[in-house]
């Protein structure tokens, strides 16, 4: 999922035409790998699940740092989201181009990245691999 994503960034975030058309660059697989676009993606309502989490048997020690991780995690989907889909309307903006396209998916990768970072917090502490 997320690591795939952050590992194949340039591959998975381009789409070019058939018979070596135009390639541009496409958010759509951010949000996808973040479970935002259908039922069917892998971290669908992933927060759902975080929230159940907390029942399970863990560490009151761990207790806040896993809050902690769960809402930086939220946040940082959020926000990939938000960068992902405006990345999608940087061309047609008024002063926009191919550079504002990069710049929001560029903000949204690293957003993908901080949430992978927590989402490892959260599987540490729930002992999941």
């Amino acid at each position: 999922g997320i690591d795939y994503l952050i590992q194949n960034w340039d591959s998975e975030t381009t789409t070019c035409r058939e018979n070596g058309g135009e390639c541009k660059r496409d958010a759509q697989p951010v949000r996808k790998y973040m479970g935002l676009r259908s039922t069917t993606d892998p971290l669908f309502q992933i927060e759902k699940v975080f929230v159940k989490a907390k029942y399970m048997d863990i560490d009151p020690e761990d207790l806040e740092k896993y809050y902690e991780a769960m809402e930086d995690y939220n946040a940082c989907m959020a926000m990939s989201n938000s960068m992902a889909f405006i990345s999608q309307f940087g061309e047609y903006n008024p002063g926009g181009g191919k550079d504002e396209v990069l710049k929001y998916l560029d903000e949204s990768k690293i957003q993908v990245k901080l949430a992978q970072k927590n989402l490892g917090i959260m599987m540490g502490i729930l002992k999941i691999e």
